[in-house]
């Protein structure tokens, strides 16, 4: 483990959370240096919204090759700043390069000037334009660090918009990475720009922007909808989940545990959208809960810039006591322990063995609340309505997921469940589903990326309505009612509208 580095009182250090070794700085912005770069990046915006979507278009997918181009630098960076496997770097750079596919292929459309019929056929008419908001701002987490530094921000761009990111302070090469990329891409760097700094450096963003974007914590997420508020400038939130699982009788058994594992494991738990508790019917239970344990031992645990590990570190030495801490609570309370619970410090200072518990109650804090590690809690249950009604007895609602063998009781079922999303015989599936919206309701957050409405957030409705102006125009019908029998008469002419097809 190589030494801690110094830096100055302006700088943050990165370290390697698997193996503490230094892996570089980043300066602290001050207020001021947060307002000159949205000031650059206001300056900058008007000639990128003239340019016209099909040019930023061409930037966005010249993006999209290079991804693959400098795709060895990306996953090395990625890696050593947040520990997690080569694997999971990769899925990151996937991800990435499927959003801006989508968006280079849809994004137009989704933009385009709409035409609608006017207040009355025929003497009135009506268009919407989807008009940027002019510089938007990002504050991101992280456990996704190159996702969530850029993915959202490519739609934003592709409206119009000026982006400025606060990445969190704990994984920001990634952020730099990205923005490296779009720049030798085509951007102008005045159009994404980078403030590093902890909470004071998003609070003076968010002061600063015509729109926030936030992924993080419920509690930092409600400091950021209020501050949004008060300046009455549109936000979207992605917030935590409490994710669960219902496996039905019948279901494929091998599958349904490799979901589980895959659903609650995947990047050592670190996922808003994880499987976190998982509801079993009673004649599965003890075969799932066995196959489980046996698959979940088979993992392979480590850090390297190869492919050979399953799961990777956790970010911090002071994330990994925030799991045990949970652990011991429902430990000391009777949780028992199937397999894993406990830190691996032989490996590396912040690894956690992926942990499964049974007989957890809602006495223990990691029953109701959010984890944000490699641990999954199994229960039994006796039916279908049961399993339902304890999925959604939560403040969350991000993600969730159905596994059966009959595809119209898994739809059924995923009906009833209060979330966001639903996968069926998937966990995570959601996040590669960019044709549809994916957000959280209830705590779990507000608004949506992905899909029309994941562009359409950055934008404005300019709606335009023209009338004719013979005779004073549309305004002028109703100063023609000057009698009771006038009124009568457009009445019924009005009622009789209801009866004309394609009419209103």
């Amino acid at each position: 483990m190589a030494p801690a580095q110094e830096t100055s009182p302006t700088e943050i250090a990165i370290h390697n959370p698997a193996t503490g070794d230094f892996v570089g700085t980043v300066p602290i912005a001050t207020p001021a240096e947060v307002e000159r770069a949205v000031a650059k990046a206001r300056a900058a915006q008007p000639s990128w919204d003239r340019i016209g979507v099909r040019k930023r278009r061409q930037l966005l997918t010249t993006f999209h090759d290079l991804l693959f181009d400098r795709q060895d630098e990306i996953l090395d960076t990625i890696q050593r700043e947040s520990g997690k496997t080569r694997r999971e770097a990769f899925g990151e750079l996937l991800t990435v390069a499927g959003t801006a596919r989508y968006y280079t292929t849809h994004g137009e459309k989704y933009l385009a000037e709409e035409s609608h019929p006017g207040a009355s056929r025929f003497i009135t008419g009506a268009r919407v334009l989807h008009k940027p908001h002019g510089v938007v701002g990002f504050i991101t987490p992280w456990n996704y660090p190159f996702i969530l530094s850029v993915a959202d921000a490519l739609p934003a761009l592709l409206a119009g918009n000026a982006v400025v990111v606060k990445p969190s302070e704990v994984t920001p090469l990634s952020a730099e990475m990205a923005r490296s990329l779009l720049v030798h891409s085509g951007l102008d760097g005045d159009l994404f720009q980078l403030v590093h700094g902890r909470g004071d450096v998003g609070a003076t963003l968010i002061e600063q922007v015509d729109y926030i974007g936030f992924t993080g914590s419920v509690a930092t997420g409600r400091k950021v909808g209020v501050a949004a508020a008060q300046r009455l400038i549109p936000s979207s939130l992605e917030l935590g989940g409490k994710n669960p699982m219902l496996v039905l009788d019948g279901a494929p058994l091998e599958a349904a545990v490799d979901g589980l594992i895959g659903g609650s494991f995947y990047n050592s738990g670190q996922t808003c959208i994880a499987i976190e508790r998982a509801y079993i019917e009673r004649p599965l239970f003890d075969r799932f809960v066995g196959l489980a344990k046996e698959k979940t031992e088979a993992l392979k645990l480590g850090w390297s810039l190869g492919w050979e590990h399953d799961i990777g570190s956790l970010i911090s030495t002071e994330h990994a006591s925030k799991v045990e801490a949970h652990l011991d609570d429902a430990i000391a309370k009777g949780a028992t322990v199937v397999t894993g619970g406990r830190r691996l410090d032989d490996i590396g200072p912040a690894f956690f063995a992926p942990t499964i518990l049974t007989d957890v109650d809602d006495s223990m804090e990691l029953c109701c609340e959010e984890t944000f590690g490699p641990v999954v809690s199994l229960y039994p249950v006796e039916d279908v309505d049961e399993a339902v009604a304890k999925a959604n007895d939560t403040i969350y609602g991000l993600n969730a997921s159905v596994w059966s063998r009959d595809s119209k009781t898994s739809q059924a079922v995923a009906e009833r469940i209060d979330a966001g999303s639903v996968g069926i015989n998937s966990t995570l599936l959601i996040y590669a589903t960019f044709d549809v919206p994916m957000g959280g309701v209830k705590q779990s957050g507000l608004g949506r990326r992905h899909g029309r409405p994941g562009i359409l957030r950055f934008t404005q409705s300019h709606s335009i309505v023209d009338s004719v102006t013979q005779g004073g125009g549309y305004e002028a019908v109703l100063t023609k009612v000057t009698s009771e029998s006038r009124a009568r008469k457009l009445a019924k002419a009005f009622k009789m509208l209801r009866r004309i097809p394609g009419l209103r």
